[in-house]
């Protein structure tokens, strides 16, 4: 990769060489080929299928202009798009987890990525993954005109998915060449990412044919997770440590045996407790793990000694994942004649990034049995061992692989969508058609580094010799350490692919039917073919479950299709008569046959009321549906390691002895319940948990049926046409939301199952072990920890959230107001959210539970959150001044645990300043910091180091340089 500030260098000089280059002759934003065909005049705003004239949304609508996209200094789209209020943090740059691929996705009112549409021109775009998502960041941004943010259920428009809203990026047309670069840089002189952009764009055959094309490199660095002091205060997430733990579990020594072998070393009888796991210092004494720590003499780094256990400390995980990205885009368009218009587009994206997490732990289904005969059990071990109830039985090992290095995984991702078609119009009749088809394939394929095998691991330890006859020195299962040979013997590389594909026909006509009194009545109507297939082929160790840490998962694929039919009517009611100016209804219905779930019906109704001119009244009412995807029918099942907190804050494990579960009135029956889930009963009255992460397993679900939602939305829209230059250019709206899913498809975090198990919230009155919640937690007949909890894709109750959205825009020429005679102007942009309430069923017929304002579930939902920037600007020259408040909020565990004192977050204000500067007509330079005062982000869950890193700023203040040359 580059070297940040070489590149820096650069850039600037670039843009200097080019000032001599001719002029750039633009175009507004497109998104004129969705609806192609449609008089010049006409346009088509998100959210209908109409064209007409003046027209302005019906629907709760956010506009994002290219210029405000720049300002942000965010080298993706995504990143400037997660600064609005309306987004909760989706995929981004900061997702570091093994299953992460470096993609970029949206997730409207944080109600899942998957259920927003993401759209080019009206269009689908091609999925990156089996979620069905897309990968924003597959269209160079630099051909992004504008984007368009409705609030709502679209799927009578759009079809299914469109239940959060829809997010439509409009493509730019250019005449002639624009080049940009930018490069950012932390403070720390890390993180840097470099992107060059170029856009193009020609007409030929004398104007009636268009070419445009884009292409842009992206290149981001890596940033360690220990580069920050934030995270250097995490004190462990895990108990599983590079040294060799002899693990009792349902075998444990006697108490007698434990105080004489622990007594030579100074150790108090009774200290060192029969649960206690013990392991082996480098000179070869014992030293007790778990339930206490005593005699640890060895000071490997990464270990956390909190007096109780030893904990794992990240140490090679990143905070900002590197990638590297090449995306291209292409579109040409040709007038065959006066009514014929054929066009055509292709995009293609190429990227690899890599995420890393610590070496593999095998605690639970992948700890090490090494037989009584093996030759690295240390002789002080041996009486311990003597004493259990079984002497002979092998003896339980759980380690954590140092030796083989960290797990990474490079995700190497293809994307790829070839789309063409035809429009026109029918002579002059004023009706318009369009037919066009689309086919793609996103490939992933994860190759991944540091990968253990359990049956090679044990076929060492079970070796008469240890191993030594098979590698050199033998492997000793109780070493951080082993040789090369035996590391080589027991590691190894592992390949999955991930295979999903698109291809969606579509035919639309649009126009008008005839002339009412009020206006014209215009229509929409068309039909479609939409088919999905996902293909999963793991590495054949993957399949047969002997990678440590990993799942055992099998090859799956499946498909779905769906047919559907649909019209909108756009009814103009009343016209020009004393409070009505105009009243128009737009209705539409569409009907989606799904190959899996059969025929279901959307409709939408909106009502438009222009009161008088510059004051409009706006609502509507939409019912929704989305079929589950590919991925959450067929996904196989997929590790994850999800946070529980920890017991000193009231959350955690319930069946640790120190929780309010065990010490309660109820605590035999929660005892009850920790057995019937696997934990060795000669364990449960000493169980002690120090991990803040537990092990769970994701699954598709074959028996879904779609989800339904009902939304309905109601606003005004302010835009005086006032003489005053005060008001002249002030345009002001608010929209209340609410949005009510119906059999929401999810999964239920593993901390909620958790509490409702051990009736924190009154959901399991009878403490009955085979309540649904329990029956999701599995546990180590070992150690008793949680190795096994289920988070499969269901049909849950639901959501309920609503909220108010308000946006304001407003400037003024200085000149107009006596404040200068030159271009200068200052303004006012404002998008605020208010969240009234985000409420979660997690089954049928159960209670209601309200997340909004809390921290800690897996989604952010403060009640407050904006983005506002101030700007003062000339033709040539333009300062901003951004301001982002994140409200206050409660963690997310007060919801389902009414005692849990997991501190919430305090309110966070962020400020960013930009600067563009236009020394000639043909070129601009931008400069801007973010995160003006560098602020540290909160701590989430009450776990020192551990933060919502998609939601704060995790790399403090960051500069960006970046150069725009047209020509």
């Amino acid at each position: 990769m580059l070297d940040n500030r070489k590149l820096l260098l650069v850039v600037s000089a670039s843009a200097l060489a080019l000032t001599g280059a001719p002029a750039l002759a633009q175009d507004g934003p497109g998104g004129g080929e969705a609806t192609a065909g449609a008089a010049p005049s006409e346009i088509v705003v998100t959210g209908s299928r109409i064209a007409r004239r003046d027209f302005e949304a019906a629907s709760p609508i956010v506009t994002l202009g290219a210029d405000a996209v720049a300002a942000t200094g965010q080298a993706t789209l995504e990143g400037a798009l997660n600064q609005l209020p309306q987004f909760s943090a989706g995929s981004t740059a900061f997702s570091n987890d093994l299953n992460a691929t470096g993609q970029a996705t949206l997730n409207l009112r944080g109600l899942g990525a998957q259920r927003n549409l993401v759209l080019l021109d009206g269009r689908r775009l091609q999925p990156s993954n089996s979620s069905q998502v897309i990968d924003i960041n597959t269209i160079p941004s630099i051909l992004v005109g504008g984007t368009e943010i409705i609030s709502g259920g679209a799927s009578a428009v759009y079809g299914s998915d469109a239940i959060s809203g829809v997010v439509n990026f409009k493509v730019r047309d250019l005449d002639g060449i624009e080049i940009s670069g930018q490069n950012t840089l932390t403070e720390r002189g890390d993180g840097g990412i470099r992107e060059i952009s170029i856009g193009a764009g020609t007409r030929f055959a004398d104007g009636r044919g268009r070419i445009i094309v884009g292409a842009a490199y992206t290149d981001r660095d890596a940033v360690n997770i220990n580069s920050r002091a934030f995270f250097r205060r995490n004190q462990g997430v895990s108990g599983t440590i590079p040294f060799g733990i002899f693990t009792p579990g349902a075998n444990p020594a006697s108490q007698g045996a434990l105080n004489d072998a622990f007594a030579v070393y100074g150790v108090a009888p009774g200290s060192v407790l029969p649960s206690s796991g013990i392991g082996v210092n480098a000179d070869g004494t014992l030293f007790a793990n778990g339930r206490g720590v005593y005699n640890y003499r060895d000071d490997e780094p990464y270990l956390y000694n909190n007096g109780q256990a030893l904990l794992q400390v990240p140490s090679t995980t990143y905070t900002q994942i590197p990638l590297e990205r090449i995306s291209t885009f292409g579109r040409a368009t040709f007038e065959a004649s006066d009514n014929i218009k054929l066009f055509v587009q292709g995009l293609y994206t190429d990227y690899t990034s890599t995420t890393i997490q610590d070496p593999a732990p095998n605690a639970g289904l992948w700890t090490i049995r090494v037989p009584r005969s093996n030759p690295f059990i240390p002789a002080a071990l041996n009486p311990i061992l003597d004493s259990r109830t079984d002497p002979t039985a092998p003896v339980v090992v759980t380690k954590r692989y140092s030796e083989a290095g960290p797990r990474s995984v490079d995700h190497e991702a293809t994307t790829w969508q070839i789309l063409g078609g035809a429009s026109g119009s029918f002579g002059g009749s004023g009706i318009t058609w369009e037919l066009y088809g689309s086919t793609g394939k996103s490939i992933v394929d994860d190759i991944s580094y540091g990968s253990v095998f359990t049956s090679k691991v044990q076929q060492l330890a079970s070796a008469a010799d240890g191993g030594a006859s098979i590698c050199s020195g033998g492997y000793n299962p109780f070493a951080v350490t082993n040789s090369p040979e035996c590391v080589a013997f027991i590691s190894g590389v592992t390949r999955n692919r991930t295979e999903t594909k698109q291809d969606v026909v579509e035919f639309n006509l649009q126009g008008g039917l005839a002339q009412l009194p009020a206006g014209e009545l215009r229509f929409a109507a068309g039909v479609g073919y939409r088919h999905n297939e996902f293909a999963f082929t793991p590495d054949p160790e993957q399949i047969t479950g002997n990678i440590v840490a990993i799942a055992r998962t099998s090859p799956t694929a499946g498909s779905t299709s769906a047919k559907e039919a649909y019209a909108e009517l756009l009814i103009p009611l009343l016209h020009d008569i004393p409070l009505i100016q105009e009243l128009t209804i737009d209705a539409a219905y569409r009907y989606s046959d799904y190959k899996q779930s059969g025929g279901v019906s959307t409709y939408k109704v909106d009502v438009d009321w222009t009161v008088v001119d510059g004051v409009r009244l706006r609502g509507g009412y939409q019912r929704a549906i989305r079929a589950p995807n590919v991925g959450e029918l067929y996904t196989a099942t997929t590790g994850l390691f999800p946070t529980i907190g920890s017991v000193a804050n009231g959350a955690g494990d319930p069946c640790d002895t120190r929780s309010a579960f065990r010490t309660g009135a109820n605590g035999a029956q929660v005892r009850a319940i920790c057995v019937a889930q696997g934990m060795p009963d000669v364990l449960a009255d000493s169980y002690i948990n120090n991990v803040t992460q537990v092990a769970a397993f994701l699954s598709g679900n074959a028996n879904l049926k779609p989800e339904k939602a009902d939304t309905w939305t109601v606003g005004a829209v302010l835009s005086p046409r006032a003489a005053s230059p005060w008001l002249s250019n002030l345009r002001a709206s608010v929209d209340y939301y609410n949005i009510a899913i119906d059999d929401a498809i999810a999964t239920i975090p593993v901390s909620v199952s958790l509490n409702k198990c051990f009736n924190a919230d009154g959901s399991n009155p009878g403490y009955d072990a085979n309540n649904f919640f329990c029956a999701l937690i599995g546990r180590d007949v070992n150690s008793g920890g949680i190795t096994n909890a289920l988070q499969p894709y269901l049909n849950l109750g639901g959501y309920k959230t609503a909220g108010v959205d308000v946006q304001l825009d407003w400037s003024v020429r200085l000149a107009d107001i006596g404040a200068g005679d030159g271009s200068g102007r200052f303004g006012i942009s404002s998008v605020i959210n208010y969240l009234d309430k985000f409420e979660i069923q997690n089954l049928p017929g159960g209670p209601f539970q309200d997340f909004g304002r809390t921290i800690g579930s897996g989604t952010t939902l403060p009640r407050w959150r904006s983005t506002t920037s101030f700007t003062f600007g000339t033709d040539s020259f333009n300062a901003l001044v951004r301001w982002r408040h994140i409200g206050a909020m409660i963690d997310a565990s007060k919801v389902t645990n009414a005692a849990s004192t997991t501190p919430g977050v305090k309110a966070y204000d962020y400020f960013d300043l930009s600067l563009r500067v236009d020394p000639a007509e043909r070129f601009s330079l931008r400069f801007g910091v973010n995160n003006l005062f560098d602020k540290t982000p909160p701590v989430v869950s009450g776990v020192l180091g551990q933060t919502d890193a998609s939601t704060y700023d995790v790399l403090g203040r960051t500069y960006y340089l970046a150069a725009t040359a047209r020509f």
